[in-house]
């Protein structure tokens, strides 16, 4: 490389006479916000600013001694005129501005405008180049050019016809809807006034109103009229608004027109033909009535009469107070809200909420909205009321409000279940224990049994809690309910008695349901004990089957379900029965019409809770005298039915295993650590996540088992299990837990599949369970 272009710190090459010079300038260069370099002759850069390095990505020792022509630098587009630059500064010219696109080390593109000015220093030619950053301009103009597009591709989009004009009232822009109404392309507008392409008279009526939308600060509303390209009369509702800049300064309007050519015509139509008014109101599904200043009903249309179970010579000339509510006097005089009343005093409509009465004395709820019909002079003659029946719509609401109170209370007992199992694990626990190193004379047996059958009621209790919850866990299978029914019928015999006569009717064809079989026999027991009080005298309870399809008239009957095929299972008894207050909280859990002792009212309720953790629906129908029935709705599946086996125990037994108990509730943890030794394990017990890995770590190749409590401080018993599958991936784990199950499956705390205890857990479980994993037998059973 030549001498001229060798580099030195940033300054000219070391030519004494001229590094002296350029030095002076160097401080003044690192300072300016803008890019300055110096060139010679040749294009070749001697010095670069800092901004430079920031502009050009590059570090100043590589920018000094490349070419302002090397495509590396210039795009190849831009490189003539940097060439041209270049002969200007040899003729001691300056030249610029001018943009080029730089290209950064990176490879990015950024825009520059750069200025010339040929200097001599020391008796040599050079250039001095000072470069300003236009990227951000660049970048903000193809912005606002897609913004533009954007712009008109919504103005386009609009079916109104839009368009903007100048204060001479040409026009500046049209979108495709005034193309199409006026028959022009959008190019042959631009310039044009109305003066051009409309009638005179309508061009006339355009330039007033164009006038008085420049004139205001608001827009003007107004209607025009003209004819389009084929010579028909067409209406326009056309809203008028000024435009101006930020500064205030009007620039224009613009308008946003649509035709209403045939709106004008149905006007026009019901205004000549009042038979086809009086069409128009009978065949709307709102009632419908015209009231006079002394609240007679003047005119009602057919759904006025069919909603009140009437006829028109019953209500034509009453009082409309008589009428809907079957009072002699107004709805005012009694202290309600008379919308039609206030319609009169105030001359503006009104609206009201009121519970009519039908001739059948049914209440019916509606909504009223009044509306003034006023003469010429604009006095108030009568009122118009609409009559909207939302009968359905409040049982609809009312429903919502059940089910989510419904909901309310399983989340509570869900979370009371919680606390109470660990505290009954350790009750129950405690007391096997006591019982078992009694004998058989002693006296203090009798005492441990009685508190374990306390503990056995407080525990299904609290599944009674879980179940109407729908947090209770389930292991769900393809079972045929006709068999279920089937193999239920001596036990549900024995429950019933001898007083009351039991009858199944169950459908040929097999009604195949994925269901846990236990909860479902749970659910008939629940039905069959509740229908055998309510028949103290004997009675008949009929259990039947059969396939139902919900369709839509169902769901909106009823306020719920899903559309498709169910297997419905209908528990019929010819008890008491019940009125409707009762029916509104039959399944609300601890609600009971039983004497104070006979029942927990968890009965229905747990029925209500596993019904709909199966996706299903149940239904109760009852009146007083007249028995109870209840229908249950399961979906149907196209799976063969699995055969229901009995279910066997065995007897847990013991070993001599390692085993690292992980509990953070020290009375639970200490109470298994006693179950698990003196079934002959030994056990290495931690209280959280954290010590159980420490403990691990110390004794990793004698444990054979973990039981770890599902939810703990510092780690939780998954990630526990994890961490040490890591290390032994042999490692077995048995997962204990007194929160419900949906929070530690579904809510993804624990995998589903893993070998799992609910508490409370009782000794024999835990052995049991311990036996099974260490014999290579483990399941998820619950």
């Amino acid at each position: 490389m030549p001498d001229a272009r060798r580099r030195e710190d940033g300054l000219l090459p070391s030519r004494g006479e001229r590094t002296g010079s350029v030095d002076k300038w160097k401080s003044v260069f690192e300072l300016a916000p803008d890019g300055y370099f110096i060139t010679d002759l040749e294009g070749t850069i001697l010095v670069a600013n800092r901004r430079c390095e920031e502009l050009a990505g590059r570090g100043r020792n590589e920018l000094i001694g490349m070419s302002c022509l090397e495509e590396t630098l210039v795009s190849a587009t831009d490189a003539p005129k940097a060439r041209a630059i270049l002969e200007r500064g040899a003729r001691g010219q300056s030249a610029g501005p001018e943009e080029f696109r730089i290209v950064t080390k990176s490879g990015d593109s950024i825009f520059l405008e750069i200025t010339t000015h040929p200097v001599t220093i020391e008796h040599a030619k050079l250039l001095l180049c000072i470069a300003r950053d236009t990227t951000q301009h660049h970048r903000y103009e193809d912005s606002l050019k897609k913004a533009n597009a954007r712009l008109q591709a919504l103005i386009h989009a609009i079916p109104d016809m839009v368009f903007f004009k100048d204060l001479e009232g040409r026009y500046l822009m049209v979108n495709r809807a005034v193309e199409a109404v006026a028959g022009l392309p959008g190019e042959r507008f631009i310039g044009m006034t109305p003066d051009d392409h409309l009638p005179p008279d309508a061009a006339g009526r355009c330039r007033e109103s164009d006038l008085l939308a420049l004139q205001g600060d608001q827009p003007i509303h107004t209607e025009e009229y003209a004819a389009d390209k084929d010579g028909w009369t067409r209406y326009f509702d056309i809203i008028k608004s000024p435009i101006r800049d930020g500064g205030g300064e009007l620039l224009g309007l613009v308008a946003v027109c649509r035709d209403i050519t045939e709106r004008k015509k149905t006007e026009d139509a019901l205004r000549q033909n009042e038979k086809f008014i009086r069409g128009i109101l009978e065949s709307v599904d709102q009632g419908f009535i015209v009231i006079d200043r002394d609240h007679r009903i003047m005119l009602a249309n057919k759904a006025y009469l069919d909603q009140a179970k009437l006829t028109l010579p019953d209500v034509i000339g009453r009082k409309c107070f008589s009428v809907s509510h079957g009072s002699t006097k107004a709805c005012y005089e009694r202290g309600e809200h008379c919308a039609v009343r206030q319609t009169f005093e105030t001359g503006e409509p009104r609206t009201a909420t009121h519970i009519h009465r039908n001739r059948d004395q049914d209440l019916v709820y509606v909504d009223l909205k009044s509306y003034p019909l006023k003469d010429e002079e604009g006095r108030t003659i009568a009122a118009i009321e609409i009559v909207n029946n939302i009968t359905d719509k409040k049982r609809l609401e009312e429903q919502l409000r059940h089910s989510q109170k419904m909901e309310a209370i399983g989340q509570l007992a869900g979370g009371i279940a919680h606390d109470f199992n660990n505290i009954l694990t350790t009750i129950i626990g405690y007391g096997s224990l006591l019982k078992k190193g009694l004998n058989e004379d002693d006296p203090l047996r009798h005492d441990a049994a009685q508190v374990l059958e306390a503990a056995e009621r407080a525990s299904n209790l609290t599944r009674g809690l879980l179940a109407f919850g729908r947090k209770q866990s389930i292991c769900p299978c393809a079972v045929n309910v006709n068999e279920v029914i089937g193999n239920m019928g001596r036990l549900l015999r024995r429950i019933i008695g001898e007083d009351v006569d039991i009858l199944f009717h169950t459908e040929d064809e097999a009604l195949v349901v994925m269901a846990d079989v236990g909860h479902f026999e749970q659910v008939l027991m629940n039905l069959a004990t509740n229908a055998k009080d309510a028949m103290s005298d004997g009675g008949c309870l009929t259990i039947s089957t059969g396939k139902r399809h919900l369709d839509r008239e169902f769901i909106q009957s009823r306020g719920f379900g899903k559309e498709g095929d169910y297997a419905r299972i209908t528990v019929t008894d010819t008890g008491v029965g019940f009125d409707d207050r009762i029916k509104a909280r039959i399944f609300e859990p601890f609600f009971t019409t039983k004497a104070t002792g006979k029942g927990t009212g968890l009965g229905l309720s747990i029925v209500y809770g596993i019904v709909k953790q199966h996706n299903g629906y149940i239904t109760c129908e009852s009146e007083p005298g007249s028995g109870t029935r209840f229908d249950i709705y399961f979906p149907l599946i196209k799976d063969e039915a699995v055969p229901i086996r009995p279910k066997g125990e065995a007897e847990p037994g013991g070993g001599n295993e390692t085993i690292l108990l992980v509990e953070d509730e020290e009375a639970v943890r200490a109470l298994m650590k006693k179950v698990l030794e003196r079934g002959g394990y030994r056990v290495i017990e931690a209280k959280d996540g954290e010590e159980a890995i420490e403990r691990f770590c110390e004794q990793r190749a004698h444990i054979q088992l973990l039981v770890l409590d599902v939810i703990m401080p510092k780690k939780n018993g998954r990630d526990v299990h994890t961490w040490i599958q890591r290390e032994r991936p042999d490692i077995k784990a048995i997962f204990v837990s007194g929160y419900t199950a949906d929070i530690v499956t579904t809510g993804g705390i624990l995998e589903r599949g893993a070998a799992f205890l609910s508490k409370p857990v009782s000794p024999p479980a835990l052995l049991g369970k311990v036996r099974e994993l260490l014999d290579g037998n483990g399941s998820a059973k619950r």
